[in-house]
């Protein structure tokens, strides 16, 4: 015959109840080297991942509003630029307009004379007489 002693009968024996047993496993961590390099790694993963979402956030506003920035001084350099042009287109369509003018107004001025004694054809035929 063999004496058999159950978990509770156990405790009894020790001294402890199952009760102050349970509170006290709970309350206590585990405090073996094991169980502190788990915590220690635990916490360190825990506040890395914190400060690579902190950075990401941080970073990606910066990035946010570099490229607001770099669009709107885009945008203004654009439109200077494209101001710049269009005067300048302006100004030489003028002066092209003007320097047409100049130019059909002498070349008028030319053809009428032919048909008079100054005409350079009419010139050389009288001088070839």
């Amino acid at each position: 015959m063999s004496i058999r002693f159950r978990a509770s009968s156990a405790v009894l024996l020790m001294g402890l109840t199952p009760a102050v047993l349970a509170a006290e496993t709970s309350e206590k961590p585990c405090e073996t080297d094991l169980c502190r390099s788990v915590r220690q790694s635990w916490t360190t993963v825990r506040q890395d991942a914190s400060d690579a979402t902190r950075w990401t956030k941080k970073e990606s506003v910066k990035g946010w509003d570099a490229t607001k920035d770099g669009t709107i001084k885009v945008a203004h350099w654009t439109g200077r630029e494209s101001e710049k042009g269009w005067k300048a287109t302006k100004a030489g369509t003028k002066d092209a307009a003007h320097d047409t003018a100049v130019w059909t107004r002498k070349a008028a001025h030319d053809v009428s004379q032919w048909g008079t004694d100054k005409t350079p054809g009419a010139v050389k035929t009288e001088q070839n007489q």
